[in-house]
């Protein structure tokens, strides 16, 4: 994937993974809330893609691209048919209360 070793191609990279994955998850190895939320996501069956940037090419570029289209600096992100749905709260909120099923099965 010849888009994510060239920093200028980060949105393009982002785009690309956005556009071809429903749920897609921004994640770092060392973040145990990203943990939590890949563990939720395979038990309830969802699946997922995870972009670690901590270990992916241009990790910082793809991430300070995810900063620019959610205004969030932490991880983990979830986006969800290419917008932003939240981070660890926001999508533990939905599991509370019985909704985040319906609302990643949404097209």
């Amino acid at each position: 994937m010849s888009l994510s070793l060239d920093p200028a191609k980060a949105p393009q990279f982002l785009d690309a993974m956005l556009r071809r994955n429903k749920i897609v998850l921004i994640s770092a190895t060392y973040c145990q809330f990203s943990t939590k939320l890949k563990m939720l996501f395979i038990e309830t069956k969802h699946r997922f893609v995870s972009l670690e940037i901590d270990i992916i090419p241009n990790g910082r570029e793809v991430f300070a691209e995810v900063v620019g289209r959610s205004g969030q600096h932490t991880v983990p992100q979830v986006f969800l048919n290419g917008r932003y749905l939240g981070g660890y709260d926001d999508v533990i909120a939905l599991y509370r209360k019985g909704t985040l099923s319906t609302t990643l099965e949404k097209k």
